[in-house]
C-alpha cells in the first residue's frame, strides 16, 4: 500500500530526520520565487550589499540574476562598467577587460620607473606574513632583472601600449586614458564608443592580431 504525501508533509518529515540525526546534511535553502536575495543570505555574505550597490549604479533591479552578473570583475570600476554596457559578447568582454588590466599594469610600472607619484591613494596595506614562505612547482620564477632592466622594459611596454592606442582617433585615446588610468566617469555615448574603440586596439596588440585603424567616425 502506498500513501501520497503533500509537499509540506515531506518537508516536515525531512526536517525531523535532520534534527534526529546529528550527522545528516543540512537542507539547502530554497531560492525565492521573485529572485530577490533573502535578508539572512545577505547577512551571511557581506559582498551582497556591495553587489546591490553595483546594481543600483548600473540601473538594474536588484535580483538574484543581477547579483550574479554583478560579481563579474569588470563591474568593480568605471571603465569596466562602461565597457560591459557597450559590449554584450562574453568573449569580447573578457578580452577588453584584459586590455583594461594591461593598461593599468603598464602605467603603474611606467610611473614607478620614472619616479612619478602614485595616481591613487593607498587605502589599505597588507600585513606581511608571519610564517616563512616556501616555493613549490606553481611558484613563478624569481625575477632576476636589475632595476635598470625593469625600468627599461616598463618604458618599452608603455610605449607599445601608446603605439596600439595610435590606431584610434585622439579623442578615443584620451577617453581611454582618462577612464582606465585616471578612473574618470564616461559622460556620454560618444565617450563610451571611444573607450571601446581604444580598448579594441589594445586588445589587438595583446592578442597579436593585425592592427587596423579603429577611429570613431
Amino acid at each position: 500500500m502506498t500513501y501520497a504525501y503533500s509537499k509540506s508533509a515531506k518537508r516536515k518529515a525531512k526536517k525531523a530526520k535532520v534534527e534526529d540525526d546529528p550527522f545528516a546534511l543540512a537542507p539547502v535553502p530554497r531560492r525565492e520565487k521573485d529572485g530577490h536575495i533573502h535578508r539572512e543570505r545577505a547577512e551571511r555574505d557581506p559582498s551582497i550589499k556591495a553587489l546591490q550597490v553595483r546594481c543600483r549604479k548600473m540601473g538594474k533591479e536588484i535580483s538574484a540574476g543581477a547579483i550574479r552578473d554583478m560579481r563579474a570583475p569588470w563591474n568593480g570600476c568605471k571603465a569596466g562598467r562602461a565597457m560591459a554596457i557597450m559590449v554584450t559578447s562574453a568573449d569580447e568582454r573578457l578580452e577588453l577587460w584584459d586590455a583594461i588590466q594591461h593598461m593599468r599594469r603598464v602605467q603603474l610600472s611606467y610611473d614607478r620607473a620614472i619616479g612619478a607619484p602614485s595616481r591613487h591613494a593607498v587605502c589599505m596595506r597588507l600585513l606581511l606574513p608571519i610564517d616563512a614562505l616556501e616555493a613549490d612547482a606553481e611558484t613563478p620564477p624569481q625575477d632576476e632583472r636589475s632595476d635598470e632592466e625593469k625600468d627599461r622594459e616598463a618604458v618599452s611596454a608603455w610605449m607599445r601600449v601608446r603605439g596600439w592606442l595610435g590606431y584610434t582617433d585622439t579623442a578615443s585615446m584620451n577617453c581611454a586614458i582618462q577612464t582606465v588610468i585616471d578612473d574618470e566617469t564616461v559622460l556620454d555615448l560618444a565617450a563610451a564608443r571611444g573607450l571601446i574603440s581604444a580598448l579594441r586596439c589594445v586588445s589587438d596588440g595583446l592578442t597579436g592580431r593585425r592592427m587596423i585603424y579603429r577611429g570613431v567616425a
